[in-house]
């Protein structure tokens, strides 16, 4: 009878602790769960580009402000350019001086046809001093060493004609040729001169402005960033996600800048290369039912729905002690590995059965999970 009674006073002890706990049991259950990829990114646009110097100096113009809308060809930057102004000045000095010199009319091209000019009359002479000579030695009315003298000075007035010709020839190539060069450097002045304005490749809008008038820029050095194109997101997926991804897969966004509101999109692009900077495989998407304001640079975070769902086992993720924990019905802790949460659950891997039970902390939602019939 005393033993009787010490029985039910334990028993009855266990059950006032266990009551006065607070704690609720649970059991891990089987739920299905629709599967989904969860990813971080950003929204940009489809075409952007950056508007970077393509000359060091001084910025003495800037055309645009965050927000103006640019049409192609438009001048947005004018860099300082005296020292580049000059050269061109005094390549078409040097240019319009060639060009002159290779006129017909030239001083050095106009002495050579003087020349060439003295050279026919002296071979006109010469040739017919040398046919007449010829007719008489004919007749034998000259002696042959005559008429050898007078041959010869027919034949060296040729040669003459023939070398004045071309030196001609070769001054006028020679003159042309340094007014093509001439032209040439010219060309290649007004090049460097137009570096030194910088305007839009395509239309679109201003998204930032990052130097100022007066400030001083080095070549490449980024002035501004331009957004064309559509608004895209760019989404960062995990390496062991990125099988699961395809094409024309719906995503469910939420943006930071619309905490309390979702949008559907779909995946457009999965680029091929893993990225080093991000450390992440990277995806594009579009918005079916984009919000009314969008704004590049707009942080957000997306799941990529699955197709089809499957029985997996789960439990309350209020169960869940410092991440990675269970506390068990005899007050211990157990280790379990989770994967995906879908509200307040939570899928378990590993570490649990549907035999176990858990209780979920005191400071936990009590109804979440609770056993049928508690």
């Amino acid at each position: 009878m005393k033993a009787n009674s010490t029985t039910m006073i334990t028993a009855m002890l266990l059950t006032c602790l266990w009551a006065c706990s607070g704690q609720q049991e649970t059991r891990p259950i089987r739920k299905s769960l629709q599967q989904a990829v969860f990813a971080s990114g950003h929204l940009e646009q489809e075409n952007e580009y950056v508007i970077a110097a393509t000359a060091e100096g001084t910025i003495r113009e800037l055309n645009m402000r965050e927000g103006d809308k640019l049409t192609s060809g438009q001048i947005l930057v004018r860099i300082k350019s005296d020292v580049a102004r000059t050269q061109l000045q005094e390549a078409r000095i040097v240019y319009n001086d060639a060009r002159k010199n290779a006129t017909p009319d030239a001083p050095q091209l106009s002495q050579l046809q003087a020349q060439i000019g003295l050279a026919r009359a002296q071979l006109d002479q010469n040739r017919l001093n040398y046919e007449r000579y010829r007719a008489l030695r004919s007749k034998n009315s000259v002696s042959q060493l005559e008429f050898e003298k007078a041959e010869l000075q027919y034949k060296t007035a040729q040669s003459n004609l023939v070398a004045l010709e071309k030196s001609y020839s070769q001054a006028q190539d020679a003159l042309r040729l340094n007014a093509d060069r001439s032209l040439q450097q010219v060309k290649t002045q007004q090049a460097i001169l137009s570096e030194y304005e910088i305007s839009s490749d395509k239309p679109g809008v201003v998204l930032d402005v990052l130097k100022k008038e007066g400030e001083l820029v080095r070549k490449g050095e980024v002035i501004a960033r331009i957004g064309s194109g559509r608004h895209i997101m760019k989404l960062f997926i995990a390496e062991d996600d990125i099988t699961r991804l395809s094409t024309r897969q719906r995503a469910i966004i939420q943006m930071n800048n619309y905490p309390d509101s979702t949008f559907t999109a779909i995946i457009t692009r999965i680029l091929p290369a893993f990225d080093q900077t991000a450390q992440s495989y990277i995806v594009e998407a579009v918005f079916l039912n984009p919000p009314p304001l969008l704004l590049s640079g707009t942080q957000l975070q997306a799941n990529i729905v699955q197709e089809g769902v499957k029985p997996v086992l789960v439990i309350p993720s209020a169960a869940l002690v410092r991440g990675q924990f269970v506390q068990m019905r005899d007050g211990t802790e157990r280790a379990i590995r989770t994967g995906q949460k879908a509200g307040s659950w939570v899928e378990v891997k590993a570490g649990l059965t549907e035999q176990d039970v858990i209780l979920l902390p005191e400071d936990k939602d009590q109804k979440q999970g609770a056993l049928p019939g508690t």
